[in-house]
């Protein structure tokens, strides 16, 4: 496997670390990983993820890895498998240099087919190459020393700012969102959102309209900003990412939508009852059509959902939601499906 692979070239390091050392993670490590030890302290922009070393004995920090917060010069070592998206690994690689020591490394890894050979290349530019290794022809690792070069930096595309993305097409009052690297799609408009959002109002045709709203994997609050602009309503909004929670806050407080931001996995510690629940679910985006994630979602939305209230998913065509809700919901109706995505309303 990838993961693994290239989490275990890292890990043959670990051994060697005795002094200060940093872990920089976002997705979940493999079953094996080292046992905590005092001296490696971890931070990840997943909130599962911190949760999961908490419990595993490490010393975790959550954020949309704002390594300001650490203390500068400080690390020994630096270990970091490399992340999907190019913007966030180059701000990773170009933050290590202000949090080494002076003679302090940075080891990466990674498959070849995620670019870990250009990752390397374009290290060397900021420190001194030390050495490459590998697991096998696919899984590559390498050590870099810290050069002092300070003045240089590999492009992160301003990894940290928030930035306007546009308006939302078609809508009557078209809404200005900002959002940055490290949120998923984070410089679009996702297309299934706003097929929900056009199909919302027909939801609230003959009922009541909605006085709180849960939107489940917020992102950065295209749907809860826009459905409590519709019904002027309160929003609560859950993300496990720590970008898509800083994104989601600015723009609720932008359009001054009265609101609360919670990093938590699903809707974990909330016990709040809504009269609306929105989710835009992270399961059509290259998790297995049959697994547990959509079977925790749909409870998560019953169990937060108030008498009479209602349930709007969007998912991609191919997502056997309807079946999988059968045997939580009362009512489950399908509103729209097109090539691509579908809407589903559910209710007890």
């Amino acid at each position: 496997m990838i993961k693994s692979s290239s989490f275990e070239l890292l890990f043959s390091q670990f051994s060697n670390s005795t002094d200060k050392a940093l872990w920089v993670l976002d997705e979940t490590p493999p079953e094996n990983s080292p046992a905590a030890t005092a001296n490696i302290e971890v931070i990840s922009n997943r909130y599962d993820v911190v949760a999961l070393m908490q419990s595993l004995g490490y010393s975790a920090h959550f954020s949309d890895f704002a390594f300001e917060q650490l203390q500068a010069n400080s690390y020994s070592r630096i270990f970091y498998r490399i992340s999907k998206e190019k913007a966030l690994a180059h701000h990773i690689i170009n933050s290590a240099q202000n949090l080494l020591t002076v003679d302090g490394q940075l080891i990466i890894s990674g498959a070849k087919q995620e670019g870990i050979k250009g990752y390397i290349e374009r290290a060397a530019t900021l420190y001194e190459h030390l050495e490459t290794f590998k697991a096998d022809k696919q899984h590559w690792a390498a050590c870099f020393k810290q050069a002092g070069l300070f003045n240089r930096a590999l492009d992160d595309k301003e990894y940290t700012h928030l930035r306007a993305i546009g308006e939302a097409a078609g809508q009557q009052n078209p809404t200005e969102f900002h959002s940055k690297p490290g949120v998923f799609g984070w410089n679009k408009i996702d297309a299934g959102s706003q097929l929900l959002l056009e199909h919302l109002a027909d939801v609230y045709l003959h009922r009541d309209k909605p006085k709180n709203l849960l939107d489940i994997g917020c992102g950065y609050g295209y749907l809860c900003v826009s459905a409590a602009k519709m019904y002027q309503c309160s929003v609560t909004a859950t993300d496990n990412n720590a970008a898509a929670i800083n994104a989601c806050s600015f723009n609720l407080i932008q359009h001054k939508v009265e609101h609360k931001v919670i990093a938590t996995n699903c809707t974990a510690g909330i016990t709040e009852q809504f009269d609306l629940i929105l989710c835009n679910p992270p399961f059509h985006t290259g998790f297995q059509v049959e697994n547990d994630l959509t079977e925790q979602f749909l409870l998560a939305a019953k169990a937060r959902l108030r008498h009479n209230g209602v349930a709007v998913f969007v998912v991609n065509l191919h997502i056997p939601l309807e079946r999988k809700a059968k045997n939580i919901f009362n009512i489950i109706k399908t509103l729209s499906d097109d090539r691509n995505f579908k809407i589903v309303l559910l209710s007890q």
